[in-house]
Order: C-alpha cells, then sequence, then structure tokens
C-alpha cells in the first residue's frame, strides 16, 4: 500500500466483510534492514541476497530488503548448513532447489509436489500409467547406471587412496632420510670439533715437550757445574787440610742437591715419554676420526641419492593422481547429470502419484460413506434386539406373542403413567433371598478367620517394634563408638597432614545420634577458621582426605581405587599425602588414579596405558623397586 491509511482501510474491509486476514507492507513505513553480505561473499556456495537477483522500482526498496534482505541464496543444502552454522543460525538460507534453513535451525525441505487435478478419463489414466511405467524403466536404467558409475567412482577413490597412502609412505621415508642426515652431520660436526681439540692439544704438548727438553739440558748443564765444583773442592781439600769440614758439609749440600736434581731428571724423562705416549694416542684417533669422516661421507652420498630417488617417484604418483584427476571429474559430471535426469523423472513420477493419491482420496470418501451408513443399520438393528430382550426380561414376552397380545394406545402418557405406578408396585413387595443362612454361615467362619489373623498380626507387629527398639540401641552405640574412633583418627591425621593444627567432629544433635546430621571443625595451623568455606580448595580437600583417611583406619578395606582425588594439592601436601597412603598399604591395596609426581614417585608398581596404533591401547608396567635396584646396579 502507499501508506498505513491505506493498510488500516483494508484491514477495516476484512473485518467488516470476514473475508479473511492479510499482510500489508505500507510503502512509507516498511523499511527493511539488509544483512551486510560482505563476509558471505567469501563462503563456499554462497550465491547471492535474495534483495540482489529481483529487480524493483527504487521507492519500493526498503519494502523488498523486509522481504529478501536477510535471506540467502546457496548452492545446495550442505553449503546452506556450513554457512549456517558458522553464522549462528541468525538467518534464513534458500538453496537453489527451493531447501530452506531457517533462522534458528530448523531445516525445510523435501519434494515438491504440484497438484495436476483431478483426472476423469479413463484414457488419460491409461496414457498416465503408461507414461509412468516408462519413467520407472527409465529411472530405473539410470539406477543402474549410477550404481555404475558410482562403482567406477569408488575405484578410482581407493586407487587415489593408495596412492596417497604411498605418497604418505614416501613423504615418511623422506622425513626419515632427512633426518638420519641431520644426525649423520653432527656426528660429522662432532667430529671436526674433536680433530680440532686434539690439534690444539697436540700443539699444547709440543710446548710442553720443548719446555721440558730445554729444562733437562738446564739441569744436564747443571749438574755439570756441579761436578766441575766437586773435582775443584775434592782437589782444594787435599791441598787445604784445615778447610776439610766445610768442605764436607758444602759437598753434602751439594750431593742432597744434585739427588733432586736426578730426581727431578727423571720425572722430566717420565713426562716426556708421557707427552710423546698422548701424542701418538691422537694422531692414531685423528686417523679414525678421517676413516669415520670418509665413511660418514660416503653415507651422506648415499642418503642423498635415495631422497632423489623418492622425490622422483613422488613426482610420478603426483602426475597419476593429477591424471586420476580428470577421469574422476568427467565420471562425476556424469553420474551429476544422470542425478539431473533422475529428479526429473521423480518429480513426474510425483505428478502421477498426486493423481493416483487424489483417486484414492475420493475411493476412501465414498467408502467412509458407506460405513457410516452400515453403522447406522447395525445401531438400529441392535436397538431392535435390545427391545426385544427387554420385552422378554421384564415381561416374559416373546415378539410373536406380544405382536398377537399388543392393543393400540390410545393415551400415550396415561399408559405411561399406569406402567411407572405398576413398577412400583412390584418394587415395593421387595425381594426374598433364600440364600441369608447360608451366607451367614459363610460370612460368620470368615470373621472368625480374619479375627484371628488380626491377633497375630498385632502380636507381630509388637515384636517387630521390640526388635526395632532393640536394632536402633544397638545401631546407636556402634555409631557413636565408630564416630568416637575415627574423631580420634581424625585429629591425628589432620594434625600430621597438615603439620600440626586441630580437627574435630561434632554431632548437631546428640540425643538423636541416628537422624542428626555432623559438623567439621578443623583450624590449621596459624588460622583461626569460623567455616570451611573460608579454607583454600586445597585446604578443604585436604580435609576430606584426612576424613576419609580416618574412616578407612578405623575400618580398613582390603582393596580402594583412588581417582586423583588429590588433584587439588600443592606439590608439598601430595607428597605428604602419597606417604601417609604408603602407610595404609599393610591392610588395604590401594589403585590410584593421578597424574601428580610425588603420588607416584610413592607407588610400588606404575601402570599406564598407551595408544601407538590408532584403536589399539597397550598397557605399559613400571616397578619402581626394580628401577631403583636397576639404576644402584648401572
Amino acid at each position: 500500500t502507499d501508506n498505513e491509511d491505506c493498510a488500516k482501510r483494508g484491514i477495516k474491509l476484512l473485518k467488516e466483510s470476514r473475508a479473511g486476514r492479510a499482510t500489508f507492507l505500507p510503502v512509507t513505513s516498511v523499511n527493511g534492514q539488509r544483512l551486510d553480505n560482505k563476509a558471505l561473499e567469501g563462503e563456499e556456495g554462497y550465491v547471492a541476497m535474495g534483495c540482489d537477483i529481483v529487480t524493483f522500482e527504487e521507492k519500493y526498496a526498503g519494502v523488498v530488503n523486509y522481504l529478501l534482505g536477510r535471506i540467502c541464496i546457496a548452492q545446495d543444502i550442505d553449503a546452506a548448513a556450513k554457512i549456517a552454522k558458522k553464522y549462528g543460525y541468525k538467518f534464513r538460507i534458500v538453496t537453489l532447489d527451493g531447501q530452506v534453513v531457517n533462522a534458528g535451525g530448523s531445516f525445510t525441505g523435501g519434494s515438491v509436489s504440484k497438484s495436476t487435478g483431478i483426472l476423469t478419463r479413463k484414457n488419460e489414466i491409461g496414457d498416465l500409467q503408461s507414461r509412468l511405467e516408462q519413467l520407472r524403466s527409465r529411472s530405473k536404467e539410470l539406477k543402474e547406471q549410477k550404481e555404475k558409475l558410482s562403482a567406477e567412482v569408488n575405484k578410482y577413490a581407493a586407487d587415489m587412496e593408495g596412492l596417497k597412502d604411498s605418497l604418505n609412505s614416501i613423504s615418511n621415508d623422506i622425513v626419515r632420510l632427512e633426518m638420519e642426515i641431520n644426525r649423520v652431520e653432527d656426528y660429522r660436526a662432532q667430529y671436526e670439533s674433536g680433530i680440532a681439540k686434539a690439534e690444539e692439544l697436540a700443539v699444547t704438548l709440543e710446548k710442553k715437550l720443548a719446555s721440558a727438553h730445554k729444562e733437562l739440558d738446564e739441569t744436564a748443564k747443571a749438574l755439570t757445574d756441579v761436578d766441575k765444583e766437586i773435582l775443584d773442592g775434592e782437589q782444594r781439600l787435599s791441598q787445604s787440610v784445615s778447610k776439610q769440614q766445610d768442605f764436607k758439609n758444602k759437598r753434602g749440600a751439594i750431593s742432597e742437591e744434585l739427588s733432586q736434581l736426578r730426581i727431578r731428571s727423571a720425572e722430566m724423562v717420565k713426562d716426556i715419554q708421557s707427552c710423546r705416549d698422548s701424542i701418538a694416542q691422537l694422531e692414531e684417533s685423528l686417523r679414525s676420526s678421517d676413516s669415520n669422516t670418509d665413511k660418514t661421507e660416503l653415507d651422506i652420498v648415499g642418503l642423498k641419492q635415495q631422497i632423489d630417488h623418492k622425490r622422483g617417484e613422488i613426482g610420478r604418483i603426483r602426475e597419476r593422481i593429477a591424471s586420476s584427476g580428470g577421469e574422476i571429474k568427467a565420471l562425476e559430471d556424469r553420474a551429476e547429470k544422470a542425478r539431473q535426469e533422475h529428479l526429473e523423472m521423480d518429480e513426474q513420477a510425483s505428478k502421477l502419484r498426486s493423481a493416483q493419491k487424489n483417486k484414492i482420496n475420493e475411493r476412501e470418501e465414498l467408502a467412509s460413506q458407506l460405513s457410516r451408513l452400515e453403522e447406522k443399520q447395525n445401531s438400529t438393528n441392535e436397538q431392535f434386539d435390545k427391545l426385544v430382550g427387554q420385552l422378554w426380561d421384564e415381561y416374559e414376552l416373546t415378539r410373536t406373542t406380544a405382536a398377537e397380545t399388543a392393543k393400540p394406545i390410545e393415551d400415550q402418557a396415561q399408559a405411561q403413567k399406569e406402567l411407572q405406578s405398576l413398577k412400583n408396585k412390584i418394587k415395593a413387595l421387595g425381594s426374598v433371598n433364600l440364600g441369608a443362612i447360608e451366607e451367614y454361615q459363610q460370612v460368620s467362619e470368615r470373621y472368625e478367620f480374619m479375627s484371628k489373623q488380626l491377633t497375630d498380626v498385632n502380636t507381630s507387629k509388637e515384636e517387630l517394634c521390640s526388635l526395632i527398639d532393640s536394632l536402633t540401641e544397638k545401631m546407636k552405640s556402634v555409631f557413636l563408638q565408630s564416630f568416637e574412633s575415627i574423631n580420634k583418627n581424625f585429629a591425628q591425621i589432620f594434625s600430621e597432614l597438615f603439620g600440626g593444627g586441630k580437627a574435630q567432629l561434632i554431632l548437631t544433635d546428640p540425643e538423636d545420634v541416628l537422624e542428626c546430621g555432623i559438623e567439621i571443625n578443623v583450624q590449621p595451623p596459624g588460622k583461626v577458621i569460623t567455616s570451611l568455606m573460608s579454607l583454600s580448595g586445597g585446604e578443604q580437600a585436604l580435609a576430606a582426605i584426612a576424613i576419609y583417611f580416618a574412616i578407612l583406619k578405623n575400618s580398613p578395606s582390603p582393596f580402594c581405587l583412588l581417582d586423583e582425588i588429590e588433584a587439588a594439592l600443592d606439590d608439598v601436601n601430595v607428597t605428604r599425602y602419597a606417604q601417609f597412603l604408603h602407610r595404609l598399604t599393610d591392610k588395604t591395596q590401594f589403585i590410584t588414579i593421578t597424574h601428580r609426581r610425588g603420588t607416584m614417585e610413592e607407588a610400588d608398581v606404575l601402570y599406564g596405558v598407551t595408544m601407538q596404533e590408532k584403536g589399539i591401547s597397550k598397557l605399559l608396567r613400571m616397578s619402581v623397586a626394580e628401577t631403583a635396584q636397576l639404576s644402584l646396579e648401572q
């Protein structure tokens, strides 16, 4: 409409004439918002927005945006589903074949059935049935052709998968060979570094050897000088008796110095021999390194040749994949063409089925009318039979006898009144129960039997109440005894786990121990706690563990499974928890599921599950004691 007034007048007219309801779009007020499609343009399968593929005058832009501005058009239902999921199902998407993904996530689609009208002539029905048979035959042929093409496509797909597996295997071989080359290069670098260090050490040893030779020469020269001095001293000793004692002292000092020099000379000779041995070892190591380096270089050359060969195979496989891709594309085109023909055949078959359905509906309508008439006839017959039975039950008259004795009724109301009066008189006579005596005997016997049963039930009730009271008292006693033991264990274990502090379990109603609650009061060392909520997560978890250990210590279980109960604890408390847990293993066997290092370190045996091959789990076992013994032996 041109404006809101026209829309209101149209609504008023429909309302007054009771002509139904309609939606009016005033040009002046309807101004739809168009969805921003910049991000959608890059999506796979996107075609256009609905408002962009229709032509209209500019003045109707608001109305068109209102109707089509938030409707996206996609190639097919798969592309529509991906786009809708990515953008949170915020707008409607329509495919080229008429399927719809609604805002909010619902899907609308299927085959569209168009009514062809009511066919009334037999020859048209025959023609359509003949056409239907032809279409079915054609559809069958297309299905067989489609299956053949699908088999070929699957075969090529399988071949492609095999080629891909071969390509992956070759790629893995290349990666492995490259890793081997890198490892060899590392060994080569290490050998070269060792050679350089050996050369430096040889230079250093040669310098030490030259220094030792020089020192040895100096020592020999000094020794010659000393011998000369000794000879001179002996000559002077023979010439001067008065200085004999001085020369003896000097001779002793010189002899001692000579001994030291000889010892030093022997050490120098030993050092020289050691340096020569080291040089010989280094030269042998250098020769060995040179041979290993040559072998490594040969290995590198061989590995590079293998890599070139594998790369050539990759190129050939890629060429085969490319050629297979063309064949697959052709087969896919043929399959798509056959699919289109199949859709056309399905549409024609749908039209024929619709016509057949209309005929079936007409037949069902006539059958329904016939059924209603038969039901009406049966109802009338039932009413007649009911009247005949009532005539016999109330008056002991057959239909024939009643017809013979029947008299015409002139006043229907008077006759009905007399009939009611007679019925009242008969009812006033009452009924005579001839079996009352037998009924009394049966009721009396049943009364006595039920009285005995009631007495037995009351006696049993009293015995059960007494037994319940006795069991309740025993339960209270056992509960209080266990509670005291657990409370004592809790205080002790809490203090050990927290390194001090206090803990206590308190009954909220000591007079009713079986129905009352239990309060937990804990006080870690150095803290004043008024509520458990004041504790940190780790402290709450450790307090709960202390309660659990207290219960377990009071009543040990032969087997216990713990599933990451220490997950919230820090490393120090995890160690305390694991050490205390180990103290309980004399009476209880524990299996604990954990990711914490401290718990694993205290375990006797570790089990792990790994999946080296996809879908196949493998169990690994490691004994901590055996590992520690092996480490000590090594």
